[in-house]
């Protein structure tokens, strides 16, 4: 599993480094507007190096689980990953059109509403939630209106996250290796390997993405990620159903959601902000925590390496609350107070420098 990690990185660097010479020829470039964080021209489309990189070792996977001694067993692996992996390969395409030329709103929702019914229907949905209080709440067919939600939710939250160098590369990194131990504690090999595959093509393209970025994620990388680690869990949750493990499946929807705290957590509370604001939510805006941040005066470098360590102290938690090594309502006030204190922090840092420049 470890090699796969490894094997993972360094494929990934190697692909990204081809697509920075080959962005400018064929126009795949990032150039600067009003909602950007950056001066420069800058080749994008860097994500489609882990893109590749997944789809190539889970489709070889998928060959060997059928070709290999098939039994009843692997089939049922192959087709759940064969449901993630078809529809997160279409989003990822979808989005790299968007990369070279701008798609409608209203049509990418559509493509993505599409990729996530699919994954409902193929792989699994939430069927039960831990609510602290409350204890484990079954969600009934309700939980798979919520699971659509989710999806479509966290493929475009990671999207609109992505707006400075380094932040998206190290939430997936640090949320990718979260799975794998994950996966490690829940004797899942599937989802242990599936996380290594994400952590070590994150941390591959980071090499190149780190500040000052020579290429930028793009749509086809930002949506493949909030794609996949919307659907990871329900990949868990498949499995789970057929473990000893029942009781784990009402906590993996808190765990999910701590893996990607940090960027959920700036989405949600940007978007109330906006909608109290009466601004259009679906219009581009610099108005994230992360961006006001950067606006402030503080380098892209300081705000990715503050968002890295949100992100490992969240998945901390969500290892720990996964174990039941604490409650949720431990977990729910963590949620809270660091979202609260990254709010405090950027009134701060506006009041004391009015807004800053771009970096």
């Amino acid at each position: 599993m470890l090699a796969v990690g490894v094997g993972a990185f360094f494929a990934t660097w190697a692909v990204v480094l081809t697509l920075i010479r080959l962005a400018p020829r064929i126009g795949l470039l990032d150039r600067p507007n009003e909602r950007s964080l950056h001066t420069r021209v800058t080749p994008r489309g860097g994500g489609l190096g882990f893109v590749i990189l997944v789809g190539i070792m889970l489709g070889a996977f998928l060959v060997w689980m059928n070709v290999v001694q098939p039994d009843v067993s692997r089939w049922n692996i192959s087709s759940v990953l064969g449901a993630y992996l078809g529809p997160a390969l279409f989003v990822a395409a979808v989005s790299l059109r968007d990369d070279f030329k701008s798609l409608s709103p209203g049509l990418r929702f559509i493509c993505q509403l599409g990729a996530a019914l699919i994954v409902v229907l193929g792989v699994d949905w939430f069927r039960q939630v831990a609510i602290p209080g409350l204890g484990i709440i079954d969600l009934g067919w309700f939980g798979s209106v919520l699971t659509v939600v989710w999806i479509v939710g966290m493929t475009n939250v990671y999207n609109f996250m992505d707006g400075i160098d380094g932040i998206a590369g190290v939430q997936g990194a640090i949320a990718g290796l979260a799975w794998a131990l994950a996966g490690a504690w829940l004797q899942s090999p599937v989802l242990a390997l599936l996380g290594l595959m994400l952590a070590g093509g994150c941390a591959g393209f980071l090499m190149h993405n780190w500040p000052p970025a020579r290429i930028f994620m793009g749509d086809v990388g930002s949506a493949f990620l909030g794609f996949s680690f919307a659907v990871v869990p329900l990949i868990a949750l498949r499995f789970l159903s057929e473990s000893s493990l029942p009781m784990v499946a009402g906590s993996l929807p808190l765990f999910a959601l701590l893996s990607v705290w940090p960027f959920v957590g700036d989405g949600i509370y940007t978007f109330l902000r906006r909608l109290l604001r009466r601004e259009k939510v679906w219009r581009p805006h610099r108005s994230h925590l992360y961006q006001r941040l950067v606006q402030s005066g503080w380098s892209h470098a300081r705000v990715s390496s503050l968002y890295a360590l949100w992100c490992l102290a969240s998945a901390q938690i969500g290892l720990f609350w996964l174990k039941s090594t604490i409650n949720s309502p431990t977990a729910f006030a963590f949620m809270l107070a660091s979202l609260a204190g990254m709010v405090v922090l950027s009134i701060g840092r506006e009041r004391k420098h009015g807004g800053g420049k771009l970096a």
